[in-house]
């Protein structure tokens, strides 16, 4: 009877109230309420880190963020994307940012409106699906998880310092791509009704990634048919994802996407595509410890299933998002990075708790999430304790962009060579080393900001503007009408247009001398060249710019 008594104890004694918590954070019932709630506090502090500053700060790729503003100054013309202007990015990119226009204003802190729209669609949508299939503390997690990937200002697998706003459509298609792999991946928890509104949400989440970039879209259409054939809970509701998988694909080709379709083709024949495995295998080996752990799990899925510990589904899944994952990154300008894998977590959460494992165990696999989102937080508060240093920033104080800022900096060659203090030879050697040579963000935004001067002058009357770089952000900086039939992004890899059809609409195109693309320059002063010259005068030469523009479009001396 002691030995009883004492048995009882001691399993008494192992149930402490820290055991207790652990087990309903980690395996208890929670509401969609509280769900909310908490997952809502983070997200908030996040948001606000980023939306409350009165500067934006750029200190990579400032360009591509200027791309977004043009293309948004397009629609807020009424320009219609794929039609008026040209780029195989989707149009929801640019629908955002107009959208902040209408809130704000023209000003580059529309475009953290739109970040915070999508985010704000991205967290109902995480919440819905979570709380369907995860604990509190596991669906909290993965819920800030995809948020903070859609407001972090750096890129993917860049250092978190490194804040930019280039290639947003990326961080967001990662999180809705994640979204979606946890619906068709793993089960809802029994009792929680609402397969309609989960099927409502995938589809919403399928044409959003259609509309952001048509990789993305691909990917979730190629797991809703592995998740037809391997997860049983979409496999009962056939009719209901082939319905959701179908609208979306009629929505693809229709006719409404043909625009949108032949920009994505155009520029796949351009080389596009990033097809060069070399380059691929370097990144991957290069990388290799941060994919290591996900190979691992691969490898331990497939155990558990042959051991019949784990559904086939479970090994399935962890191999389609691992093949996703590689395959998205590939086709992204990032050398590592890959969110989607850490959705492999939350699959072993799932199937561990349902064997009653130890929920120390259960959080420890959450370790993955929760350093991805520890780089996302750093980075934001870096970005927002750096938008206060006066010393460190340079800000653009007139024009659209007003509030835009990049880290400052003495002097450099571009400044010294308009002073003549450093001579063409030294410019020449200074290629000789860099082929290429780039420009600095602050040279950048020196340069625009001269040429925007130089068009707001008494010699010019508005008109459409062109520059022959990567990007053209003057009709948005100037708040002149943007020019129709140009392409937004002429990097690498991107079509090039027919003089006439690029030209029919532009009275002024400027030609810069130091410009963020060199080759790119290069080959578009190659390919307009004689067409410029027999319908565009030299107007203008500047430290850093030529002006050519056409007859009648200057105004005359007094």
């Amino acid at each position: 009877m002691d030995n009883l008594v004492a048995s009882k104890r001691e399993a008494t004694s192992l149930h402490t109230p820290a055991d207790e918590v652990a087990a309903t954070l980690m395996t208890g019932d929670t509401s969609l309420a509280r769900l909310t709630v908490v997952a809502a506090v983070p997200v908030i502090a996040a948001a606000w880190a980023l939306l409350s500053p009165d500067r934006l700060l750029s200190r990579e790729m400032s360009w591509d963020l200027l791309f977004n503003l043009s293309g948004a100054w397009h629609l807020h013309y009424g320009h219609v994307a794929h039609v008026d202007f040209h780029d195989p990015v989707g149009e929801l990119n640019f629908v955002l940012t107009a959208l902040g226009f209408s809130i704000v204003g023209p000003t580059p802190h529309a475009f953290l409106v739109g970040v915070a729209i999508i985010t704000s669609f991205l967290f109902i949508t995480a919440v819905i699906v979570a709380w369907r299939r995860l604990p509190l503390l596991p669906a909290v997690i993965f819920v800030v998880f995809v948020c903070l990937l859609a407001l972090r200002p750096a890129n993917v697998g860049d250092l978190p310092t490194a804040y930019s706003f280039a290639m947003s459509y990326n961080r967001y298609g990662w999180g809705a791509i994640a979204i979606l792999s946890l619906l068709l991946f793993v089960p809802p928890r029994i009792g929680r009704r609402g397969d309609w509104i989960e099927a409502v949400a995938g589809g919403l989440l399928l044409v959003t990634m259609y509309y952001l970039k048509v990789t993305y879209f691909a990917v979730g259409l190629g797991a809703v048919g592995v998740a037809l054939l391997v997860s049983p809970h979409i496999r009962d509701r056939w009719w209901i994802w082939l319905a959701v998988g179908g609208a979306a694909a009629l929505n693809a080709v229709a006719p409404y996407n043909h625009a949108y379709l032949a920009d994505v083709l155009g520029a796949v024949q351009a080389g596009g595509v990033r097809d060069s495995l070399d380059n691929h295998l370097m990144n991957f080996f290069a990388y290799g410890d941060s994919y290591a752990p996900y190979v691992v799990a691969l490898v331990i899925a497939a155990w558990m299933w042959w051991n019949g510990r784990a559904p086939l589904r479970l090994p399935l899944a962890t191999a389609f998002l691992l093949a996703a994952g590689a395959f998205l990154l590939t086709q992204n300008a990032q050398p590592h990075g890959m969110p989607l894998a850490v959705v492999i977590a939350f699959l072993f959460v799932h199937q561990l708790r349902q064997q009653r494992t130890t929920p120390l165990l259960l959080a420890a696999l959450l370790a993955f999430p929760l350093l991805s989102m520890g780089s996302s937080a750093l980075s934001l508060a870096g970005y927002h304790l750096k938008t206060d240093c006066e010393q460190c920033l340079s800000v653009v104080d007139s024009t659209n962009l007003r509030g835009f800022a990049v880290p400052a900096e003495r002097e450099g060659l571009l400044a010294a060579f308009a002073k003549g203090e450093a001579k063409a030879p030294l410019l020449n050697r200074a290629r000789a080393i860099h082929p290429r040579y780039e420009l600095s963000q602050y040279e950048y935004v020196e340069t625009i900001m001269e040429a925007a001067a130089l068009l707001a002058g008494p010699r010019y009357r508005p008109g459409g503007v062109v520059v022959l770089d990567q990007v053209n952000p003057l009709p948005f900086m100037l708040g002149w009408p943007p020019p129709k039939g140009e392409t937004l992004w002429s990097g690498a890899g991107m079509p090039m247009q027919p003089a006439k059809a690029l030209f029919a609409d532009v009275d002024h195109v400027l030609i810069p001398k130091f410009s963020s693309y060199s080759p790119g320059t290069a080959a578009a002063r190659a390919r307009y060249g004689a067409y410029l010259a027999d319908y565009f005068p030299v107007r203008n030469e500047t430290q850093s710019w030529t002006v050519v523009s056409r007859r009648g479009a200057i105004i005359p001396s007094p």
